[in-house]
C-alpha cells in the first residue's frame, strides 16, 4: 500500500489505524483488505481538503469498530431463561412487593386503612404471577411470527379471560377467609415483605437471568 500519497495528516491517521487493528489482533492481511477498501474515498476527500480523521472520526475509533468486543459478543450470545416456574416466580414476586409496599404507604399515612390480609396478599401476587405468564406465553412469544405460527385470536381471548377470571375469584375468595388464616399485618411488616420480594427477584434475576413474562419477544 503506498501513502507517498497521502498528506502527513493523513499518512498518520492510518499509522495510527493500522497499530490499532494491529492490538485488536487483526492479521496483516486483514489490515491491508480494511484500509484498501477505505483509501480511495480518503484519496478523493483529500482533493476536496477533507482529512481522514474529518471523513472517518479519530483513527482508534475508527479502527476498533472492526472489532466485536467481547462484552458485545457475549450480550448477543446471552440467552434470557425462559424456565415458565422462574418467570412466574420472579412476575409473581414483584406483584406481591409492588402491592405490599403500596399497602405499607397507605398503612403509614393512615393508620384506619385496611391493608390485604397474608392470603389475600399471596393469591394477589402468585395468581398474578401466573396470569401474566399465559399472557406472555399465548401472545407476547409470538409478536413478530408468522400468522400460521401463531393461535388464533379466539383461543387466546379464550385463555387470557380463563386466566384473568381464575385470578380475581382466587383473590375474591381469600376475602371470606376468617382473620386467623388471612390476618391483616402491620404496615412495617407489609414494608419489610414488600422490600424482600423485590430485593429476592432481583438477585433471582441477576443469578438466572430470567426473561420477563411483560417483554414482547422479536
Amino acid at each position: 500500500m503506498d501513502l507517498t500519497n497521502l498528506t502527513k495528516k493523513n499518512q498518520e491517521f492510518i499509522h495510527i489505524a493500522t497499530n490499532q487493528l494491529i492490538k485488536d489482533g487483526k492479521t496483516d492481511a486483514e489490515v491491508q483488505a480494511i484500509l484498501d477498501e477505505v483509501m480511495p474515498a480518503i484519496l478523493e476527500n483529500q482533493k476536496k481538503g477533507v482529512t481522514a480523521r474529518t471523513l472517518l472520526g479519530a483513527p482508534t475509533v475508527w479502527a476498533a469498530s472492526f472489532t466485536e468486543k467481547v462484552s458485545d459478543k457475549n450480550s448477543d450470545q446471552e440467552k434470557k431463561n425462559d424456565n415458565p416456574w422462574l418467570m412466574w416466580l420472579d412476575t409473581s414476586l414483584l406483584f406481591v412487593g409492588v402491592v405490599a409496599i403500596l399497602n405499607a404507604v397507605m398503612g403509614f399515612f393512615n393508620s384506619t386503612t385496611t391493608s390485604s390480609g397474608l392470603i389475600s396478599l399471596i393469591a394477589l401476587g402468585f395468581g398474578g404471577g401466573a396470569a401474566m405468564y399465559a399472557t406472555y406465553y399465548f401472545i407476547y412469544r409470538h409478536i413478530g411470527k408468522q400468522k400460521s405460527e401463531r393461535p388464533g385470536w379466539g383461543k387466546t381471548i379464550l385463555v387470557l379471560g380463563l386466566a384473568m377470571l381464575g385470578w380475581v375469584l382466587l383473590y375474591t375468595a381469600t376475602a371470606f377467609l376468617p382473620a386467623a388464616l388471612n390476618p391483616q399485618l402491620p404496615a412495617i411488616v407489609m414494608l419489610i415483605i414488600g422490600v424482600a420480594s423485590l430485593v429476592g427477584r432481583h438477585f433471582l434475576e441477576k443469578k438466572y437471568n430470567i426473561l420477563n413474562t411483560m417483554t414482547p419477544q422479536q
